[in-house]
């Protein structure tokens, strides 16, 4: 085999290996932005731009439930912790509702994005641990020791 021939199968290998490491990444780098801004009411997106979004870094849902499309997060890092899944209101629930499921419990979630984002998180009265930033965003602690971060956004004129 000659050196050039052994040069070029060397080469194409190397383009596979890139190209393979790149189909297999999480999510892009600018997914964390986007999704940051979202869960911090920063963001002016609606349910079809992030449906679409969502379709296109993270794939088919994993179900519709609750008024929603739930999507694997592909391990994204958000404001210090670790996203298991996302999920997307549906057009017709009336809501702009973007947010993430995160598997630790709310008071530890609380605390790293605080510290990470430079917010704060008030209390909200109810029956499980419920806090509320200025900005709207929303932190619930749920029985099984996960937490959902979200932004919700009500009768804004919402656009397809």
């Amino acid at each position: 085999m000659s050196l050039r021939l052994v040069h070029i199968k060397a080469g194409m290998l190397v383009a596979a290996l890139l190209l393979a490491a790149t189909a297999s990444a999480a999510v892009p780098s600018h997914f964390g932005e986007q999704m940051e801004a979202a869960l911090t009411c920063r963001s002016e997106w609606s349910t079809a731009w992030w449906r679409g979004y969502f379709r296109s870094y993270l794939g088919t849902p994993l179900r519709t439930w609750g008024e929603a499309e739930w999507f694997d997060s592909q391990g994204a890092q958000l404001g210090g912790v670790t996203a298991k899944e996302a999920f997307v209101n549906l057009p017709t629930s009336g809501a702009l509702m973007v947010g993430v499921l995160i598997a630790q419990p709310v008071d530890k979630v609380k605390q790293t994005i605080e510290t990470t984002l430079s917010t704060h998180f008030e209390p909200i009265a109810g029956p499980y641990p419920r806090f509320l930033s200025f900005s709207g965003s929303v932190l619930v602690g749920l029985s099984n020791n996960q937490t959902k971060w979200y932004c919700a956004r009500w009768n804004l004129g919402n656009r397809p």
